[in-house]
This record gives structure tokens, C-alpha cells and sequence, in this order.
């Protein structure tokens, strides 16, 4: 899929207010028209109307306070915001006697839609951005005023985030359409699908917000745990088999992983901090944690050569190349004449292109 958006379809701001926080607040307020109207539809008590209304946006606040207090920054995850939301409803529920599957499905169709809007301010600010591509958005000054990484700066990237709402707002038809009659079953069809669209979304991400291990994103681990839970409370072929694809996917990439890592977001970055520092001290040869060592110098036409070697067992001129190409524009490859060693030509200086 490739989508070709201008980049100014990405406004950080409107009318001085951030993107991000008017579509929040613009899928929270819908969310909730939505929910009124299933509750209605679905005869819900006042008591169950009142938690799925209000327990959602405290557990919200709870996290969101939370994270803040453990990692000193403001840290907002879907899946770390949502589930403590949608288990806080459904103990809520339980303890109050009102019918906790339905009381989950309004939370999780309120959540879904919440998301729409969401990414849709994500794709705004330049938040949970895609890795490079051919066609895509591209993001400029503005967003990296904002935090979005300057190298990537000018470069047309994935939008992740648009493929996240657009599906987001299908799982939600979906689960309504095929899961109207029986309880639970909206939560369950939304869930099981975002978390493979989830799953699969996370290989094209290109931000670094979120821990990795053995390969795999913690988003990914989470969509993984959701499926497991989804299997336990509703045993079924469907559940089995969403679990089961995601559980071969995991497998996959675990095993896969050392072939990966040289070009996941996270050395992406640490070879950019080593390139930062090989600018600030000529003379120095910096190696990242995965064992890539890196130097330049400055050629007479004015391109810089940077000279990277390493002995990692996946190191080779097509990776490196791979790594070449996520990091500069129209670099050129050259491998050197001793094993290991990859030359990156990049051309002088260009406008938002990071380091050249």
C-alpha cells in the first residue's frame, strides 16, 4: 500500500492548539455519543451507563499520572492507557451486577473510535511515524520543533498512523456489524483485529517511544498478551486462530531478530548519535552497542565518506546498504578492500538531511 500525502496535510497546530489534543478530545466526545446510543440500543441501566462513562477516562488519567510520576516524563501508550481502562470497567461492572460484557463492548468501541481521531492527530504532530518509503508524508521544520527526528526531516516516511485509523474505523463496523447480538462479542472482534493490525503495523514504525526485546516492540508483546486473554475468555476456532498467527509471527521474528536489529529504530538512532559525535570529534572512531564502528572524512568535492565496519554476523554490504539508505539521501555504498568495512558516499550538506 502506498499513499502519496502532502506535506501540508500535516498540521501540528490548529489555531495555536496542538493537532493531537483536538482530535483526542474529538474521539472522546464521539466515543461517547456513540456509547449513549448503544447503551440505549442495548438497554442499559443507569448504573452501567455511568461506569462505561465514567471509569474509561479515570483509569485514563491514573495511568497517564502514574507513568508521568515512575519515568518523569508524559508518556501516552494506547495499549497501556486502554486495558487498565477496559479491566477497571468490566471489575467495576461485575461488582456492581450490571452485565459486564456489554459494559465492555461500549468501552472498547468508545476506545476504537477514540482512536480514529487519535492517529489521526499522531499523523499531525509526527508522532508514531513510519520508517522511509517511496511514497508517504513527509514532515518538516515544524515537527521537528516538536521532537520529530531532524534526519528524517524532508523524507517521505510510511503513514502508519492513517493506516491505523482507517483500520481502527473498519474494526469498529465490523465489530458492530457481526458481533450486534451477542455480548462481548463487539470487544472480542475488535480487540483479536487490532491486535494483528497492531501487530503487523508495528514493522513499519519508524519512532523509537517504545522499549524492544528479542526483537519484537512492546506493542507487539501486548497485542500478543491481548490475543492469549481474548483466547482464555472466549475459547473458539476464531480466537485460537488469531492467537496462533500471532504467536508463528512472534516466532518468527524472535528467531529472525539478529538479521533485523542492525536497521530497527533503535540503532537507527544510536548510529546517529555516533555520527553526531564523529562531527564533533573528527579524529574519533565511535562504536554503537550493536558493534557498527563508525569514522569520516571530508573528500576534496565536498562529500564525506563515512567509513563503517563491524564483525556483527549480519553485517554485509546489503545491510549496510539498508542502513545507508534509512539514514541518507542518495547515499552511495562502496565496500572497502578489507572484510567488514562498507564506505557510505553521502553528497555536501542537504536541507534537513541530518548528518551528510
Amino acid at each position: 500500500m502506498a499513499l502519496d500525502v502532502p506535506t501540508s496535510c500535516a498540521h501540528p497546530t490548529v489555531r495555536g492548539t496542538s493537532t493531537y489534543t483536538v482530535m483526542g478530545f474529538a474521539g472522546y466526545a464521539i466515543g461517547n455519543v456513540v456509547g449513549a446510543v448503544l447503551a440505549s440500543l442495548w438497554g442499559l441501566t443507569l448504573v452501567a451507563r455511568l461506569i462505561t462513562f465514567l471509569v474509561p477516562p479515570l483509569a485514563f488519567l491514573a495511568v497517564v499520572y502514574l507513568v508521568r510520576r515512575i519515568v518523569r516524563k508524559e508518556r501516552i501508550v494506547f495499549y497501556q492507557t486502554t486495558i487498565p481502562g477496559v479491566v477497571a470497567v468490566a471489575l467495576a461492572a461485575v461488582l456492581a451486577g450490571a452485565p459486564a460484557a456489554r459494559c465492555v463492548d461500549i468501552t472498547v468501541i468508545g476506545m476504537g473510535i477514540f482512536l480514529v481521531f487519535g492517529r489521526i492527530g499522531c499523523f499531525s504532530v509526527a508522532c508514531c511515524h513510519g520508517r522511509p518509503a517511496r511514497h508517504g508524508i513527509v514532515y518538516g521544520a515544524a515537527h521537528v520543533k516538536l521532537g520529530f527526528w531532524a534526519r528524517w526531516s524532508g523524507r517521505r516516511l510510511w503513514p502508519v498512523q492513517l493506516v491505523e485509523s482507517a483500520a481502527s474505523l473498519g474494526l469498529v463496523v465490523a465489530a458492530l456489524a457481526l458481533g450486534w447480538d451477542a455480548p462481548g462479542a463487539p470487544a472480542l472482534i475488535y480487540i483479536t483485529g487490532y491486535a494483528v493490525v497492531r501487530f503487523t503495523l508495528e514493522n513499519f514504525r519508524g519512532d523509537t517511544a517504545r522499549p524492544y526485546k528479542l526483537g519484537l516492540s512492546e506493542a507487539q508483546w501486548t497485542a500478543l498478551a491481548t490475543a492469549l486473554a481474548c483466547l482464555i475468555w472466549r475459547p473458539g476456532a476464531f480466537t485460537a486462530a488469531i492467537t496462533g498467527v500471532l504467536a508463528l509471527g512472534s516466532t518468527a521474528i524472535v528467531a529472525l531478530r539478529t538479521r533485523r536489529e542492525l536497521w530497527s529504530p533503535p540503532h537507527l538512532r544510536a548510529i546517529d548519535t555516533s555520527c553526531a559525535q564523529v562531527l564533533r570529534e573528527p579524529a574519533a572512531r565511535v562504536e554503537t552497542p550493536l558493534g557498527v564502528a563508525i569514522s569520516c572524512h571530508g573528500l576534496p568535492d565536498g562529500r564525506t565518506d563515512w567509513v563503517l565496519s563491524s564483525t556483527h554476523p549480519a553485517w554485509s554490504a546489503p545491510t549496510a546498504r539498508r542502513v545507508a539508505e534509512a539514514l541518507w539521501r542518495h547515499p552511495e555504498v562502496v565496500e572497502g578492500r578489507l572484510a567488514g568495512v562498507i564506505h557510505v558516499i553521502t553528497p555536501a550538506t542537504l536541507a534537513g538531511d541530518g548528518h551528510s
